[in-house]
């Protein structure tokens, strides 16, 4: 396995000391965002008893003999059949929730944040305003996706993960526990950003690329790169991603770690 350093490449590495970076070089499709305001209307959850009547529409709400645990859903939210929302969930006001969707215990759907079908919201995450979660996709325990950010279908976002605000993840990747995802990172399709990552603000990864550590420039598709090292091959990127929270769900997808 040959390791390249950005210091000898002549891209930009810990933070910018070996050159300059050439933003857009790291062919990237990703979902589009929003860069509207959202308005934080008066807050119009339903009652107890118009809750209890959301199950006749085939939505489940959790109940708890626990003071304050019943789950605030606005009026204007837009829920689909199938979908089950736990205690102390909150969904606000212009959101939209799909079909067969599990909103965990504890989290938020801001106000115009979508959640696309059969998709899944641990424990205490959070999809802020305007943020977009695709089709099938999970935000973990404890992990948010910040304010106009998007995740595309069948992706993951890992526990104890953050997606900050306007940025995108592609459909089919993953954000393993722990990550950092700055403001306006664009990140394409099958895409791995590993254990405890950290990705600067306006980076591009390309479709197919395996990063962690500490990402300060952007990453061409298929590259696979630790900090400011870039490897040929995927035998240490693939081994060292293993470890974190999300190693059983990267063998599914990825294959048997070599």
């Amino acid at each position: 396995m040959t390791i390249k350093r950005k210091k000898d490449t002549g891209e930009q590495g810990n933070g910018g000391q070996f050159g300059s970076t050439h933003r857009g070089e790291a062919d990237v499709t990703v979902p589009a965002t929003s860069d509207k305001e959202h308005s934080f209307p008066a807050k119009d959850y339903f009652s107890d008893e118009e809750l209890a009547a959301l199950e006749d529409r085939g939505i489940t709400v959790g109940t708890s003999p626990l003071p304050r645990r019943t789950p605030q859903v606005d009026r204007s939210a837009k829920i689909g059949p199938g979908t089950k929302i736990e205690t102390s969930a909150t969904i606000e006001s212009g959101a939209s929730v799909g079909q067969n969707v599990g909103i965990g215990r504890h989290s938020l759907v801001a106000v115009d944040a979508h959640i696309g079908d059969e998709a899944r919201l641990s424990t205490n995450s959070t999809v802020g305003a305007g943020a977009r979660v695709g089709q099938r996709s999970c935000v973990d325990f404890r992990s948010s996706v910040w304010n106009d950010a998007a995740v595309g279908e069948d992706s993951m976002v890992g526990a104890n993960s953050a997606i900050g605000e306007r940025s995108t993840i592609g459909s089919r990747s993953c954000v393993v526990g722990g990550a950092s995802v700055g403001r306006d990172v664009q990140a394409g399709d099958r895409v791995v950003i590993g254990a405890g990552a950290q990705i600067e603000d306006g980076v591009k990864i390309g479709d197919g690329a395996v990063v962690w550590g500490h990402i300060t420039s952007d990453v061409a598709p298929g590259e696979v790169r630790r900090g400011d090292q870039t490897f040929d091959g995927l035998t240490s990127s693939r081994e060292e991603l293993a470890f974190g929270s999300q190693g059983g769900w990267l063998r599914s997808m990825y294959g048997r770690v070599r």
